[in-house]
């Protein structure tokens, strides 16, 4: 494969919106070493699965705006493969059904070692993430985009990676898994309301498209301020160390996320990344409480 067609095909997955599925199953993995001993080959393995099937809903996505009449040649589009005939739809369908595959055998593995509990969980995170807009349930569609995605890539994600390591559901990993959840699906929020002119042009709507402009934009607000007034609660009370309080020296760029939202009504051009500059946010937040946590079990 060339050095230009791997672009391709890394515009096409998305590498920045990963970190949606990588930060939750570190952070459940990390939460759990204060029980257990850390295991890394099933963190590794758990890991991989997520990307693999992460990889597949943006890809099979990709196919089914594009043939949806939803990604077109004028809008922002998901990756704009597509849309710019880089790749045709169904090079990306199959590609997209190749890592959906592969995600579940590799599921099916850790539910043969860890049991039926993360068979259950395995089989919602596969059947959501295909439905996120695969028929017949087209979720996204239908304005369910949000709720699904906090739910996967929040409490799913984190309890599967804290009970493969530990075999338990442990409260404070749910706890720590909402602000995650909320700034993932601040990620697919952003796009949406970047997007709504042209989802409702294609007739789907979206969260965004229900709520309209100005209460959209307030939904931003609420889930990329929020993690910040979660993590104040959570160390207040003590589940969480109160180093996590560092996350707080990112609130500077989810202002400036927000600044963007406000000068878009001055011009489109301001919301153009504002997806990327979400996820950014995302995985710096992240980061910054993975790190924090394992230094207060080390210090």
């Amino acid at each position: 494969m060339t050095n230009n067609k791997l672009k391709i095909w890394l515009r096409a997955i998305r590498p920045f919106s990963l970190t949606g599925s990588v930060i939750p199953v570190t952070i459940g993995a990390v939460l759990a070493s204060k029980y257990t001993n850390f295991n890394l080959e099933y963190f590794m393995i758990a890991l991989l699965d997520v990307l693999f099937l992460h990889t597949s809903i943006n890809l099979l996505s990709d196919h089914d705006d594009f043939v949806n009449n939803i990604d077109t040649p004028d809008s922002y589009g998901s990756s704009g493969v597509i849309t710019e005939k880089l790749l045709d739809a169904k090079q990306i369908k199959k590609a997209g059904l190749i890592f959906l595959i592969l995600g579940c055998f590799i599921g099916l593995f850790l539910a043969f070692k860890k049991g039926e509990f993360i068979l259950f969980l395995g089989i919602i995170g596969a059947l959501g993430g295909y439905s996120y807009t695969g028929k017949p349930l087209t979720l996204k569609y239908r304005g369910l985009g949000a709720p699904l995605v906090f739910l996967l890539f929040g409490p799913l994600l984190v309890l599967v990676s804290f009970y493969i390591q530990t075999q338990q559901i442990n409260s404070i990993s749910i706890l720590i898994s909402i602000p995650l959840g909320l700034l993932t699906t601040a990620i697919l929020h952003a796009n949406d309301l970047r997007d709504i002119y042209h989802d409702k042009k294609a007739g789907i709507k979206t969260l965004s498209i229900i709520v309209g402009r100005r209460n959209s934009e307030k939904i931003y607000f609420i889930l990329i301020l929020s993690p910040y007034i979660i993590i104040l609660i959570l160390t207040l009370f003590k589940f969480i160390p109160l180093l996590s309080l560092i996350c707080l020296i990112t609130l500077p760029n989810a202002l400036k996320n927000i600044r963007s939202i406000h000068m878009s009504k001055i011009s489109t051009a301001w919301l153009k990344t504002i997806d990327q500059e979400t996820a950014k946010l995302q995985a710096q937040f992240g980061t910054i409480l993975i790190v924090s946590i394992v230094l207060s079990y080390i210090i």
